[in-house]
């Protein structure tokens, strides 16, 4: 079995309905002060958190695509609508994709895991947008995503997922701690995924929308563990179990440290379907 870390000593986590004023002590998230490669989850974090269900919105996008201002304009008004209950994902991809081709002057933001997720999914042209990555996933309109949000945004989640974050300004080395609880027993078929998504990039981008100093949102500049993130567990996970998972990265010299974002992700292995998401800024 991979280590599972038990999690000592921390204030409070939030749990069951938002009013509630006592909190069950076996309901927290506790830090785990044994080793300095944890970074503890922020009070605030803790005493914010809600228990909702948060959807991934990723949007295959494209610098050379005309249409894909548009689609990210109702990203961002559907972002509006759900705050922190919609997380957003801008990919560009792949090498086949004329779309994210950074040729005559246009950003280069292709990666290689957004050209296997592109490669994976085959979602269709430019733009489409796949939602927790249900139905597949092949991906919906733009036009579809507001009714597919609507309908998928209800509900609890049996999963709770936070992320904590310390960055160094003299290395830009990054250290993330992704903490999971699991609120029923899980079969052995879940991974974690973790990504940095950079915000307010400007650069070229084609259509009557975009222009020569377009606001890049939401770019997603690539995993701190791979396409497909890390198995949870070898075996099957029990209810209450509580998982952290610890990762570093050095920023690269072109990503702007005040706009970037950590989202992480725990999806099913078999279905590719997301089943949970949180998102934490750097800094």
């Amino acid at each position: 079995m991979r280590k599972i870390l038990s999690i000592f000593a921390m204030a409070s986590f939030m749990i069951g309905m938002i009013a509630c004023d006592k909190i069950e002590e076996d309901n927290y998230f506790k830090a785990n002060n044994e080793s300095t490669d944890i970074i503890p989850l922020p009070k605030e974090d803790i005493d914010n958190w809600k228990n909702e269900k948060v959807l991934l919105l990723e949007d295959f996008t494209g610098v050379k695509c005309t249409n894909c201002p548009d689609a990210a304009m109702e990203a961002h008004k559907l972002k509006e609508q759900y705050k922190h209950q919609l997380v957003i994902l801008s990919v560009h991809a792949s090498e086949q994709n004329f779309f994210s081709n950074p040729l005559g002057g246009y950003p280069d933001f292709r990666t290689e895991e957004a050209t296997e997720w592109y490669n994976t999914f085959k979602p269709g042209p430019n733009p489409i947008g796949t939602i927790n990555r249900q139905n597949g996933p092949k991906g919906y309109l733009y036009q579809e995503w507001a009714g597919i949000i609507a309908q998928s945004i209800d509900g609890t989640p049996n999963i709770r997922l936070l992320s904590a974050t310390e960055y160094n300004e003299n290395d830009k080395e990054l250290k993330v701690s992704v903490y999971s609880k699991f609120l029923e027993d899980f079969p052995d078929k879940y991974n974690l995924t973790v990504c940095l998504m950079e915000d307010h990039i400007i650069g070229k981008q084609a259509g009557a929308n975009g222009g020569d100093e377009y606001d890049h949102r939401h770019v997603f500049r690539k995993t701190l563990n791979g396409a497909w993130g890390t198995e949870l567990n070898e075996e099957i996970i029990p209810a209450e179990e509580e998982i952290v998972k610890n990762y570093s990265i050095k920023l690269d010299n072109n990503f702007n440290a005040d706009n970037c974002y950590i989202i992480s992700y725990i999806y099913d292995r078999d279905t590719k379907e997301i089943l949970q998401v949180t998102e934490k800024k750097i800094k």
